[in-house]
């Protein structure tokens, strides 16, 4: 992320809760909440909140980047006041221990547990802080952190998954990539959704960049988002500032809150937990979990008889072959791409009736795909049509999982005479080894919102 960070010493973290910091933010002490729309009563947060009340143990599962690393963060405040509503329960902080000396090379995984709160029963408050600064919300569907992210529950689905995400999802992204910005929050959540289907999930909208605009796409993203997936509730952490008119005081760069700005989005998190209502369930609908009819059929390889399956087509030097080992959950096969140049790809056409059909509307894609490690160059997906090929999206991140790569809102042309869409490698660079991409799925269905159909 943009720029500089201190790395805390998690002893000197310590050795401040313990002493009971003056500072009133370090320790969770309530702060005056000015006003601020509240959330409808029932929402993610509630069954946290009913389990909490109820003096039952639960956990909450944050996915941030470096706006929630410092202590000072708004994220690590709200936590530790948290502790403060629930006196009875031990509350535990697993800290992500991946980011040292300004950069990732810390072990991926959770360091030594912080203990916020002792307790005064055997209930107990999980916090697992999957925070890893400098990175985009699908990075902790990596292989190499997947497994030690979600280790500590147990198999078992968290009552809140919280995303603070979004500073680092603009770069390079034009107005026009708006299905590709919208598809990088859809992604990682659909892939959560898959893995704790039961989970509730909440993200905050961050704060406005200081000398720029260039976080307002990041937040129309979000907004977006959660029209395409309902169920998610958003904390509005952008308004206060704007509401301030970005003071230069609530700043430590372009990007960073000061620990004054930290205190706006603290104060949101906290006004969003007063206005929630306890409740034990609350929807939780996710796209990757909902079926529809998509626009071309066999996306999901189940008609391969012949050499291809049926309506997919090699692009050039590309090569295709059924492949037993790499599938998820019980496919019985995944599609194996293989090709050493440029190009080298597949593509499903959308034609015929099924064109004229989303002429002038629009079409929304995910892909259900895996890349080794080992793999020089991760997948890029195209939108193409005869008047058209402005809508790209390719991701870098989450090697040796399963992950969705997601375009959301596609404009398809009122004048189209052919539509397709196109996986290939992403070219940085030309490709010098065959390494395959292994494709589960791939689904085309009209409209903003994707259909995963898992």
């Amino acid at each position: 992320m943009p720029g500089h960070l201190t790395s805390i010493p998690r002893r000197t973290f310590l050795v401040q809760l313990a002493a009971g910091c003056s500072a009133a933010p370090l320790v969770g002490q309530t702060l005056p909440v000015k006003d601020t729309p509240a959330l409808p009563a029932v929402n993610a947060l509630s069954p946290l909140k009913k389990k909490l009340g109820e003096g039952k143990s639960a956990t909450l599962l944050i996915i941030s980047d470096s706006t929630g690393y410092k202590d000072v963060s708004g994220t690590r405040r709200f936590l530790r006041w948290l502790a403060t509503q629930f006196p009875s329960h031990r509350a535990v902080e697993y800290y992500w221990a991946e980011w040292e000396m300004k950069a990732p090379t810390g072990p991926r995984m959770y360091g030594e547990p912080i203990v916020i709160a002792e307790g005064t029963s055997k209930a107990s408050l999980t916090i697992l802080n999957a925070v890893l600064p400098g990175s985009v919300a699908q990075a902790m569907i990596d292989g190499s952190r997947w497994a030690n992210m979600i280790a500590p529950l147990n198999n078992e689905a968290p009552d809140l998954i919280l995303w603070n995400h979004g500073h680092n999802h603009q770069a390079a992204l034009a107005p026009k990539d708006f299905p590709n910005g919208r598809g990088g929050f859809l992604a990682p959540l659909g892939r959560v959704g898959m893995e704790f289907p039961k989970a509730p999930q909440a993200a905050i909208i961050q704060n406005p960049w200081r000398d720029n605009d260039g976080y307002d796409r990041v937040r129309d993203w979000w907004l977006s988002t959660a029209e395409a997936m309902p169920v998610l509730t958003l904390i509005d952490g952008h308004a206060p500032f704007i509401e301030q008119k970005k003071g230069g005081d609530l700043y430590q760069d372009n990007v960073h809150p000061s620990a004054r700005g930290y205190e706006l989005i603290y104060q949101r998190l906290v006004a969003a937990w007063e206005s929630t209502e306890p409740q034990a369930e609350v929807p939780t609908t996710c796209w990757a979990n909902e079926a529809a009819e998509p626009l071309v059929a066999n996306g999901d390889l189940a008609n391969w008889t012949a050499e291809l399956p049926a309506n997919w087509r090699l692009i050039n030097g590309a090569v295709a072959r059924k492949d037993t080992e790499h599938t998820f959950r019980q496919a019985p096969y995944s599609l194996a791409l293989t090709g050493t140049k440029q190009n080298d790809g597949l593509q499903i056409s959308i034609t015929g009736v099924t064109l004229a059909k989303v002429r002038g509307k629009t079409i929304s894609l995910a892909v259900l795909c895996y890349v080794p490690k080992e793999a020089e160059q991760d997948i890029q997906v195209k939108f193409t049509t005869n008047s058209s090929d402005r809508v790209t999206g390719s991701t870098q991140f989450a090697r040796d999982n399963w992950k969705w790569i997601v375009m959301a809102g596609c404009p398809v042309p009122a004048d189209a005479t052919l539509a397709f869409v196109g996986i290939f490698r992403s070219f940085a660079k030309p490709p010098t080894s065959d390494v395959p991409f292994y494709i589960q799925k791939v689904v085309i269905v009209e409209g903003d919102a994707p259909k995963g159909g898992m």
